[in-house]
């Protein structure tokens, strides 16, 4: 997971909290670097905004926590330009969220009024209420983390499928190489590739009869041919994937090396 801290020294307290307890769970590392979703805490803030503008923009989830700063006595009943400036980035922000945490009820009702994010979840603030112990708060935002990336990764793989409908045959074992090859795209354009689904790819590879001038063909209606034959290379280099199991010429140049730099060794919530 990686965390963007909001600005102001009034909320420490709450974050510290929950980095101290989320830090408690083996499966969490907190990191900057290849998040597989991205925490963002604030509202009206510009820093905040832009995070959450970048990792919709890789197709990273992300949570967005305001800290309370979306309850109703946060919006002017009479706002100048400036201020309707400022209500319409937060909107476009908050709707760029997976996820919303919001701390109660009366926050949730001013989202739920706005509409701008359908994933709201109420957990509120172990500093300022005795309603949640620090336990339970880091409990039920690990739990959020896992449903918001799950629902992510069915959506990949959902628009992935859709991607292939242009072929009919929905069981063929060239567009079973071609799913996960369009999933290490994904993952590609993230920079965050997963060793394991290199392996699973290799796997398939060696396993699975396929036609190659059929899966060559379909590799070229996709435009995906280039980015295949890089992705056998770095196969080639980390599981010794040889020219037998391999559906096209190897290619080591620039991009093959970008590849590389994205490969993930680690696997960061």
């Amino acid at each position: 997971m990686a965390r963007k801290t909001a600005g102001s020294p009034d909320y420490q307290a709450h974050l510290s909290m929950l980095q101290q307890y989320l830090q408690r769970y083996d499966e969490i590392e907190l990191s900057h670097e290849f998040p597989d979703i991205v925490h963002v805490f604030g509202a009206w803030d510009a820093t905040a905004h832009k995070k959450l503008e970048q990792c919709h923009r890789l197709l990273i989830p992300t949570v967005l926590s305001p800290l309370g700063q979306l309850a109703p006595w946060h919006f002017p009943k009479h706002p100048t330009p400036t201020q309707t400036l400022q209500t319409s980035a937060q909107k476009q922000a908050t709707q760029r969220a997976s996820a919303l945490i919001v701390w109660g009820g009366i926050e949730k009702q001013e989202m739920e009024k706005r509409k701008w994010n359908e994933q709201i979840h109420v957990i509120p603030n172990a500093v300022t209420t005795s309603m949640i112990s620090p336990e339970a708060m880091a409990h039920e935002t690990m739990k959020l983390y896992q449903e918001t990336l799950d629902a992510h990764d069915r959506l990949t793989h959902q628009r992935i499928q859709e991607k292939l409908n242009i072929f009919p045959n929905d069981d063929s074992p060239e567009k079973k190489v071609c799913h996960a090859l369009l999933y290490l795209r994904y993952q590609y354009h993230r920079r965050n590739i997963k060793k394991q689904t290199l392996k699973e790819l290799n796997d398939t590879l060696n396993n699975l009869e396929y036609d190659e001038d059929v899966l060559n063909d379909m590799l070229e209606q996709l435009n995906e041919e280039q980015f295949a034959a890089r992705i056998m290379q770095v196969l080639s280099e980390d599981y010794q994937l040889t020219e037998g199991f391999m559906p096209l010429d190897l290619l080591n140049d620039k991009q093959t090396q970008r590849i590389r730099e994205a490969i993930n060794t680690t696997s960061n919530i």
